[in-house]
């Protein structure tokens, strides 16, 4: 479903290597939303796991727009609202 936490441990360890400055740019935000997304389905904190993308969320209408829309769908998955077959 989702990367093991260790995957995703060396995933958001990358991310803040190369993003230093604090800043992150749409691309770079759109890369981790599919795992972050069954992530804070499955219960985490956005905010815990990657703040810099919470805070692009905030700033960026168009990101923010797909976070939404793609957890949406991950819950849905999960709580069987959406399947294969509809």
């Amino acid at each position: 479903m989702g990367l093991p936490d260790e995957q995703l441990r060396k995933l958001i360890d990358h991310i803040f290597v190369s993003h230093q400055d604090g800043e992150m740019d749409c691309d770079s935000c759109n890369c981790q939303l599919e795992c972050l997304a069954e992530k804070v389905a499955g219960g985490a904190s956005l905010h815990d796991l990657l703040p810099a993308v919470e805070a692009h969320l905030r700033c960026c209408v168009d990101c923010r727009e797909e976070w939404q829309a793609l957890l949406c769908i991950v819950r849905a998955e999960r709580d069987g609202s959406l399947s294969a077959s509809n």
